[in-house]
């Protein structure tokens, strides 16, 4: 129906579409989600032959090739062949009436009488839900909700085969954006249907494919299904964590830095927190994976953690039986479950701190075989109690730098200022005065955030979160979880929240683990409505 290939779209010298290659059959729903800016309105343009840029690719609608038409011919397509609703409500002529516009369109485009036509459109905005008397009202009569439904209606008028809807809920409150939900579920059933949105819920119910663009570029192509359920590109999780209509369970969180336009290397690679050397100057190609396709140089999301078969028991005790999981980088993962279920024992046993029986590690898709230096300079532990933890001969500086001793750092002199910034992501003071404090001047809830910034001073990988609130009341316990959320989104950090508490876990966990008696007995992940639900299979994650 639909094949685009190469497509790419400059103004000026600067690129807005850059190599879009995508292929629709007749009947599918593909939604292309993206921030503002991503390019999503001018490949609408670019298919109805209405971008003023130049173009440079393939479109074929049908066999057409569309980019070679002239524009008498491309004028004839339109609203026949394939029309737009678009964003702006301001598209609707305030002059004329609503039923002048939308008969307008009919008596210019097809052969059928006023009669026929105002029958036509009446039997149309009654699908829509609007009444027949709508039809003599002026635009400034209408309601948000009721002039995006005359818009909608515009592009439908004619019974085009395709339909393009750009932000079709955009500005709507929400009673208003699921009855425009329910509406183009009904009319739309047999198009072949674009839809340009923010609306990631209007997305998911909708569209049977997704399409993730930024900076002109597609990121990540699949089912809808498994787009959203399992993103894998870092950029799609990022959009999934901003949205509050599919991220119901774990606190909302942004996507680092901001847009910059780039014309080498990859779009996303000033914000992407596993960017590596490569990802600045190549562009990533969009490769097909098992069931969809993605452009990173790794692959997508990245495994940093995968537990094998641990199992541990304690004087003839089990402890620990046959426990398996991964954790991806960015990802917080919450191991639930009731005092003496084996949670920190598995924390201790990644850690190398007791030897399990049995099982494997593996960091980075590479066995654990000895926990050198390089092992602990990707993964750190935040204890329980920072009381026990802390060393209570040393002050904060002592405290906080001593794992850059340990590690050997180079360039000694550069350690002040990297203890200071460690101690600016845990929101605690970085004077002189502070740095000479001991630990027992300072109040729990102080002294573990002390014990964080000394865990993420090496910048690493993965930090798993023992319990960490266990002593701290509800106030101080927001503020350690969500800092931690924070230094998640910022530094790329993937953490294994340790915890007893079903609500907290919801409120900070992409993805949780039921541990019973040593005993993982499934999966669960939060659903879009912030329940828990087994999950069989692969390790889907919401958000």
């Amino acid at each position: 129906m639909i094949e685009i290939s190469g497509l790419s779209v400059s103004f000026s010298d600067k690129r807005v579409l850059k190599d879009v290659s995508l292929s629709m059959e007749r009947g599918e729903k593909l939604a292309i989600i993206g921030e503002s800016g991503a390019g999503k309105t001018t490949l609408a343009l670019t298919l109805l032959g209405l971008c003023k840029g130049r173009v440079e690719g393939k479109i074929s609608i049908d066999g057409i090739e569309i980019t070679k038409l002239d524009k008498r011919t491309l004028k004839e397509l339109r609203w026949r062949k394939i029309s737009i609703a678009f964003q702006n409500i301001d598209a609707i002529n305030p002059a004329l009436r609503i039923g002048e516009q939308l008969i307008e369109i009919i008596v210019e485009k097809g052969d059928k009488s006023l009669k026929e036509a105002y029958l036509e459109v009446a039997n149309l905005i009654n699908l829509l839900g609007l009444h027949e008397s709508y039809l003599e009202r002026f635009p400034s009569q209408l309601s948000g909700g009721e002039k995006r439904k005359i818009i909608i209606a515009m592009a439908l008028v004619n019974s085009p085969e395709i339909i393009i809807l750009d932000e079709p809920t955009s500005s709507l409150d929400v009673n208003a954006r699921d009855e425009i939900t329910e509406v183009l579920r009904d009319v739309l059933d047999d198009k072949t249907v674009i839809i340009n949105t923010h609306d990631l819920k209007l997305a998911y119910e909708l569209s049977n494919k997704i399409a993730v663009l930024y900076g002109g570029r597609i990121l990540e192509y699949g089912e809808t299904r498994a787009v959203i359920e399992n993103p894998r590109h870092p950029y799609t999780r990022g959009l999934l964590r901003s949205s509050p209509s599919l991220n119901r369970g774990k606190d909302l969180q942004g996507i680092p830095g901001v847009f910059e336009y780039r014309d080498r290397g990859c779009p996303f690679s000033n914000r992407c927190v596993q960017k590596i050397e490569l990802c600045e100057q190549e562009t990533p190609k969009l490769i097909d994976t098992s069931d969809r396709k993605i452009a990173c140089h790794k692959g997508g999301i990245e495994k940093v953690l995968e537990v094998k078969s641990l199992s541990k028991s304690f004087i003839k005790r089990r402890v620990l039986k046959d426990v398996n999981f991964s954790l991806y980088g960015g990802e917080s993962i919450t191991i639930l479950g009731k005092t003496g279920s084996g949670k920190s024992t598995i924390a201790k046993c990644i850690m190398g701190l007791i030897e399990p029986d049995s099982g494997e590690i593996f960091l980075f898709n590479k066995k654990v075989n000895n926990r050198d230096l390089s092992f602990y300079r990707n993964i750190q532990m935040v204890f329980q109690d920072p009381f026990e933890s802390i060393n209570p001969r040393l002050n904060i500086y002592e405290v906080v730098s001593e794992p850059l001793y340990i590690q050997r750092m180079k360039d000694k002199d550069s350690y002040p200022e990297i203890v200071k910034t460690a101690l600016k992501y845990v929101q605690l003071p970085y004077n002189d005065e502070f740095l000479r404090l001991y630990p027992h001047q300072l109040s729990g809830g102080e002294l573990q955030r002390v014990a964080i910034a000394r865990a993420i001073v090496l910048k690493p990988k993965i930090l798993i979160a023992d319990e960490i609130t266990a002593f701290l009341d509800v106030s101080i316990q927001a503020k350690i979880m969500r800092l931690l959320l924070d230094i998640q989104e910022n530094l790329g950090l993937s953490i294994i929240f340790i915890l007893h508490d079903i609500a907290l876990a919801k409120k900070v966990s992409d993805r949780i683990l039921i541990l019973n008696d040593g005993i993982l007995e499934d999966y669960r992940s939060l659903d879009l409505g912030g329940n828990i639900y087994e999950y069989e299979g692969t390790m889907g994650r919401i958000g």
